[in-house]
């Protein structure tokens, strides 16, 4: 009996809209040879489904019942009203670009399907200094939304109007620092955005498979004073509604963000010099005014590989705070803490250096 298996492959590709409905028409028309600088971006092995760091999304009808046939409790078919997508998510590891040049203005931005998670994760990128810097900041009221396909065997996904539920960057001390990005899908058409029979693309994915990224070690990590973690990540989540417009093709629904929250959780250990630290600044009538920052690599300012960055959570405010030990040190755990600022676009920057 001959095999009629069909091959398992995964590949994901992500690009820009210029709003939050019109369909990004060079990534959905994707095909053939293809390469990072196309908006392909390459998962963590540990992370995700099938070890490709993508987790595949769940496709579900909405449907509208119809009356089980008289006389019976049997089931009629419910009408179709359209699809619905959820859970599609991606973890890379944190990195650089890999630029090997003299660094420059202009060098450190991110490849570019990295830069669009950043930008429908809440995040505008803009150069940083005269060395090698790009720096991420909040986005204000009008957020990015994005299109993706999603390749699986000989099957393609167009999801379109995409942005970011919720970001969360791990760091483990001695491993990898990841980032998840879990994305809400605006619109899915099965009659359009569904293809049958395709040729995988060949993907070159360059930078992401040839430079290791940066190990949390060494980090100076600081929090009004500077002391090691066991344990840290930065999330951030974006509030989105769903709302019925009847002008949305293939949905009849709009997404909108009401909100967006940068919070910490994190198991810090206690620094002699001021283990009370943490507990007065959970008790502070004042606002507060003490950052949170750490740098991840080497800070590129001669010439060589642009494979650093820092995170900085700004004016920090603890909203849950317990002890524990770890060994027979003294730790603080964070629970929710949130970043603040009383300027806009102040509480948060992501740099690449």
């Amino acid at each position: 009996m001959a095999n009629n298996d069909e091959a398992w492959a995964i590949a994901l590709a992500i690009g820009i809209q210029s709003d939050r409905t019109t369909q990004n028409a060079t990534i959905a028309a994707l095909s053939g040879t293809l390469d990072e600088t196309d908006g392909f971006v390459l998962g963590d092995k540990n992370s995700g489904d099938a070890e490709s760091g993508i987790t595949v999304p769940n496709i579900q009808q909405i449907v509208r019942e119809v009356t089980a046939v008289s006389g019976s409790f049997t089931e009629q078919a419910d009408a179709f009203l359209r699809a619905f997508t959820s859970g599609l998510a991606i973890t890379i590891p944190m990195q650089g670009n890999g630029a090997t040049a003299t660094p420059s203005v202009g060098e450190a931005i991110p490849l570019a399907g990295v830069d669009v998670l950043h930008q429908v994760a809440g995040l505008v990128g803009a150069n940083g200094g005269a060395n090698a810097e790009y720096d991420y900041t909040p986005i204000l009221l009008t957020p990015k939304y994005a299109t993706v396909k999603l390749w699986i065997a000989d099957l393609s996904f167009i999801f379109t109007g995409c942005i970011c539920e919720s970001t969360v960057m791990s760091f483990t001390p001695g491993g990898s620092a990841l980032a998840t990005f879990n994305l809400a899908v605006g619109s899915h058409d099965p009659s359009a955005d569904f293809a049958d029979g395709v040729t995988f693309p060949v993907v070159t994915y360059g930078t992401m498979t040839s430079l290791a990224n940066p190990v949390v070690e060494g980090v100076a990590h600081l929090w009004g004073q500077t002391r090691g973690f066991e344990e840290l990540s930065v999330t951030i989540t974006n509030e989105i509604q769903t709302f019925g417009d009847s002008n949305i093709a293939s949905t009849g629904e709009r997404q909108s963000q009401t909100k967006r929250i940068f919070t910490v959780d994190a198991r810090m250990y206690l620094e002699t010099a001021d283990s009370d630290f943490e507990y007065q600044q959970l008790v502070n009538t004042s606002a507060p005014t003490d950052d949170l920052s750490f740098q991840i690599g080497t800070a590129q300012t001669g010439s060589g590989v642009i494979n650093a960055f820092k995170v900085e959570v700004n004016n920090l405010q603890p909203k849950d705070l317990k002890y524990d030990r770890t060994g027979t040190a003294a730790v603080a755990i964070l629970s929710g803490a949130k970043a603040t600022s009383t300027a806009a676009q102040g509480e948060f920057t992501l740099t690449y250096n």
